[in-house]
């Protein structure tokens, strides 16, 4: 069977990994963070708190009062790895948890900031995208540290240079998807994963094909198709308990119900589940 063809079916402790910890910027919960992700948040704001080099785990400042809500500017050496660490390469950690976190899974989450910060697309304060200058800083900072980090795309989990090898237009970047422009929220997929989920067509093509199927928007049609790939990719049944992590790692502005809900009008209606099944959804998948 095609598998887009799919069947229809006291002492401090931490929390421990979560399922997919390649992907997770919070395997310590709210002990640890990227410091860049604790602006305008009172994580650490009263906690005695260290920052951490994500390679080796030294500490590399102390804010024995707790972190500010804001910390505009970081730029620490680590003496041991010889790296120059910045907001968002550098692990701020409640100071009573700095013995049970682990170098390891330091860089495991702030690699899956990365990608998450990536993924969702950055812009500068006038709304000008960052993605490829970002993309090359990561890429630089990762070379420091001796990491094999790799910008990739969330759906196919295909890293940018086997993207360049396998898909003819792909440079050093991403496309970025649009789920809403005002406010504007997306998700940056790789070309191909871009237009399989928008079933090779304009938007406004998908606009009207939604509309005739009784949909609201060509978005229910695409988060569909992104969920048929996205099983197809972690070789998975398509399932409604999916959509909590479609809503997390692709940034949606459906709420994880109205996805659960979306997708179970597809899976109990056959002929309609069969529209949006296509061989495209296996493109560039067969190796993954």
């Amino acid at each position: 069977m095609s598998r887009s063809k799919q069947p229809l079916e006291e002492v401090p402790s931490l929390p421990t990994t979560r399922t997919e910890p390649e992907n997770d910027p919070q395997p310590y919960g709210d002990r640890a963070s990227i410091l860049a992700a604790t602006d305008e948040t009172s994580i650490f704001e009263s906690t005695p708190t260290v920052v951490l080099c994500p390679n080796c785990g030294d500490v590399v400042a102390i804010y024995e009062q707790g972190l500010p809500r804001i910390v505009p500017q970081f730029d620490s050496r680590c003496t041991t790895c010889q790296v120059e660490l910045r907001r968002w390469c550098a692990v701020a950690v409640d100071a009573a948890y700095k013995e049970l976190v682990e170098p390891p899974t330091l860089t495991a989450m702030t690699q899956a900031y990365w990608n998450e910060w990536l993924w969702a697309g950055i812009t500068n304060y006038k709304g000008q995208p960052r993605n490829d200058e970002y993309t090359d800083r990561l890429s630089a900072k990762a070379s420091e540290f001796g990491w094999d980090w790799e910008l990739t795309c969330p759906l196919c989990r295909r890293g940018i240079c086997q993207l360049e090898r396998d898909v003819p237009g792909v440079n050093d970047s991403l496309d970025y998807h649009h789920w809403s422009t005002d406010p504007d929220q997306g998700i940056t997929l790789c070309r191909e994963c871009h237009d399989v989920i928008g079933f090779d067509s304009y938007d406004n093509q998908v606009e009207e094909r939604a509309h005739e199927w009784g949909f609201r928007s060509r978005n229910d049609l695409q988060i569909v198709r992104l969920a048929l790939r996205e099983a197809i990719a972690t070789d998975r049944t398509i399932e409604l308990d999916m959509a909590e992590r479609l809503v997390d790692r692709y940034n949606l502005i459906q709420s994880v119900d109205e996805v659960q809900e979306l997708l179970q009008t597809v899976l109990r209606d056959e002929d309609l589940y069969n529209r949006f099944v296509d061989g495209s959804l296996n493109d560039g998948l067969d190796d993954c």
